[in-house]
């Protein structure tokens, strides 16, 4: 008899706020493919994550807990070695488990012996020791490191933030390289239920995105977010935490021509991985595999990319670090183009 329990298809991004999309609100970043995907499933508009740092969300996303019940409140706190987890229930049932992108979450032995795919990249190119498990990359390791080597190299234009734009093969960039993968991984388990989960490392910094990425997002395009100039003075009503993030991360006295060129980076990244889950998407369609394929798309958390004149993201409640995108997604069975 076939198998005909749902694949698992788990697509995060790694810093994406939700007003980075039009589906959320942005009046100039235009995101077709999570527009598709939105139609093809619910859209959540209201969608926070427990905690605005990358381990602690990405721990309470697998573990159905919120940060202060499994105990992660740092990026330090990996996932705990007696949590239940989606993927040790998932292999339970006897799904192929696997992950393509950026990990930041399970590093025990026990849970990582779950995978039986492991395919791990993140912001600064491929871990130093075994780039894969289960499956090879399809692109030369030479190729995707060269891609890579700006990100760790790069001069930052102020002592806040750096971006850099480059021109290598779309497919070598972890975005590109992550949806070939991907669609591979797909065509290769067609006979067999998976759960895989694809974490794309970006739109987190350090921020390099494609020059035609790039080109999509010129300073007369982007609309800054408004801010006030007394938020974080001394009476100007922040918390003393805020006010210290701030110090690190507050974009005062830095050149408006590179906070146009950050945020370039920044929007263009997103419409690079908004392309790649095209791809994906359209890989499923391929092979017939849509309508048996649960789609989940979400990020761990959001980004400033100038609210409150900061960028990059920090322990802190405000709606640009917590409303993250979310979409979930199968067709017959779950309602199409609704809203929650």
């Amino acid at each position: 008899m076939p198998d005909n329990r749902p694949n698992i298809l788990v697509i995060m991004t790694d810093q994406q706020k939700a007003t980075a999309s039009h589906l959320w609100g942005s009046p100039f970043c235009e995101t077709p493919s999570l527009a598709r995907l939105a139609t093809e499933g619910v859209l959540y508009e209201h969608a926070y994550t427990p905690h605005p740092l990358c381990v602690p969300a990405r721990v309470s996303l697998w573990t159905g807990q919120y940060p202060h019940m499994h105990g992660g409140r740092r990026n330090e706190t990996w996932m705990p070695p007696d949590a239940v987890h989606a993927f040790k229930i998932w292999k339970e049932e006897g799904y192929h488990c696997g992950l393509i992108g950026k990990n930041h979450c399970f590093n025990q032995e026990t849970d990582l012996a779950l995978f039986d795919t492991w395919c791990e990249i993140s912001h600064g190119g491929l871990p130093k020791d075994d780039p894969a498990r289960g499956m090879a990359w399809y692109r030369p390791l030479s190729g995707i490191n060269a891609a890579h080597e700006l990100r760790r190299t790069m001069t930052p234009q102020s002592r806040h933030f750096g971006y850099a734009v480059s021109d290598f093969p779309l497919e070598d960039y972890s975005t590109g390289l992550i949806a070939g993968q991907t669609s591979r991984f797909i065509q290769q388990h067609q006979k067999e239920p998976f759960a895989l989960w694809v974490s794309f490392p970006d739109p987190h910094e350090p921020w390099v995105v494609p020059q035609r990425y790039f080109d999509m997002f010129p300073p007369e395009v982007i609309q800054l977010p408004p801010s006030r100039e007394d938020e974080f003075d001394a009476e100007g009503g922040a918390p003393e935490r805020n006010r210290i993030l701030y110090r690190m991360l507050g974009m005062e006295g830095d050149a408006l021509e590179d906070i146009y060129g950050m945020l370039g980076v920044y929007y263009g990244m997103v419409r690079f991985i908004d392309d790649s889950v095209g791809q994906i998407l359209r890989t499923l369609d391929d092979l017939g595999m849509r309508e048996n394929t649960i789609v989940v798309f979400c990020a761990d958390h959001g980004d400033f990319s100038g609210e409150h004149r900061m960028q990059c993201k920090g322990g802190v409640f405000y709606d640009a670090l917590t409303h993250i995108p979310m979409i979930i997604s199968w067709p017959g069975h779950i309602p199409q183009g609704g809203k929650e």
